[in-house]
Parts: structure tokens; sequence; C-alpha cells
């Protein structure tokens, strides 16, 4: 049987105050085609099928994978130059309990041609040191905006923006889990929103998740660092 991933986070409070979270996952799920509006959510299958990428036979779907793929490290190690990350919003889900963050799902996208769950299998899975109480931001859920920008070369742009109203919410999310054991430390990544330009094979990744309600943000910066290979 293999070993949860140990995550220690920090618990932002809407008080303000900070607390621990020891978190064990034991599950490691990626959603994918979780648009809300249909149009946006064709977009982002035609910006992939460009790339040879098949469109889903259903939406959204889900995706499992190994637990140790989880890190909060600030560089993560490729073996292609054909690989990018996508802003989404992560649920950390034991019992009754959720809290949110911010998270990249590093997908290899010559691999994504032939398998989907091949091609993020490859990478690591990002997110934030820092996660908020999921009934924090549960009132105004829509209003919480995704942002991710691209460093390319020297050059950082904006890549990715989208109001959380976009894309399905956790309890859309939750509801469709299949075999889902509450009891169990889940990970869940949402899927992600369409990029403002196509796909770019950054060398680095700024993740923010934005609360204007309560004047607020939670976020991240990684490193992608390509191997060499001598084969």
């Amino acid at each position: 049987m293999l070993s949860p991933t140990h995550l220690n986070l920090r618990v932002r409070q809407r008080t303000g105050a900070d607390a621990p979270l020891s978190f064990t996952a034991d599950c490691l799920t990626c959603c994918g085609w979780v648009g809300r509006d249909r149009a946006a959510l064709q977009a982002h299958i035609d910006e992939l099928a460009h790339l040879g990428v098949p469109p889903p036979t259903r939406v959204p779907i889900y995706m499992n994978f190994s637990t140790y793929l989880l890190t909060v490290d600030d560089e993560i190690t490729v073996v292609s130059d054909r690989s990018s990350g996508e802003v989404e919003y992560v649920l950390l889900c034991r019992g009754g309990d959720v809290w949110v963050t911010v998270g990249s799902d590093q997908t290899d996208r010559d691999i994504e041609t032939k398998s989907i769950s091949a091609s993020k299998q490859m990478y690591a899975k990002c997110l934030a040191q820092e996660c908020w109480p999921y009934g924090d931001v549960r009132d105004h859920w829509d209003t919480l905006v995704l942002r991710c920008w691209v460093t390319k070369d020297g050059a950082r742009t904006l890549y990715q923006e989208a109001p959380l109203e976009s894309i399905l919410a956790p309890e859309e999310l939750f509801a469709r889990v299949p075999d889902r054991r509450p009891e169990e430390g889940l990970v869940l990544f949402s899927g992600t929103i369409a990029t403002r330009g196509g796909l770019v094979y950054g060398d680095a990744y700024d993740l923010e998740l934005e609360d204007p309600r309560l004047g607020r943000s939670i976020g991240m910066t990684y490193r992608v660092t390509i191997l060499p290979q001598h084969v």
C-alpha cells in the first residue's frame, strides 16, 4: 500500500490569526473541463486541440494521481521543454473540514496528446504553503479571483485571470467525485481557466488566489528546471 504524503501548511483565519495545519494526503485528484460557461470551456478544449489533445468524452473529468507529486517547493524539475503550469484552486478535505489554497498542475504537453493522465502523472503538483478555511470564503466564493503570471526568457506577463464564478464551485466538484471516502485526506485540484493568449512553456509561474471582499490573497512562485538528458 502506498504511503500518504504529509503537508505542513499555515491556516490564515478570517480574523487574521494563523494556525499550523498538518495535513495527511491519502488521495490526490485533479479535475478537468470545469468551466461553467460553455463558450469558455469550449475555448479551452479548442486551445488544447491545437496541440493534438483529444476532447473529453465527459465533463468534468476526475483523474487520480500519486500523492508524492504534491509539493510546496519553489522549484520543480522536468525532462522536456514542452511542459506548462496552470493555476487552479486547491481543496484539502478531511472529514467535514475543508481548506482552500492555490496551486498549479504542471503538465507535459507532448505526452498529453497521447494520454492526459500520463502527462499529469509525470510532474509535480505545486501548492502554496498558506490556506484559508473554506467556511471563511464560502459566502462570497464566486468573487474570488485566480491569476497566473508566467516568466519566459526574463519577461513576466499575465497568463491567466478569471473570477471563480467561471468554473465549478467546490460543492459541485465534491458531489461528482467517484468513490470518495470522506474519512481520507483528499487534495482536489479544481481544473484551470483559459489562458489569455495561448499556452506558454514558462521558466517560472506566479500563482495567486485573491479575495477582494476581505482584501487578501494567497500566492506562490515556482521555477521550472529542465534536467539535461544524455541518451
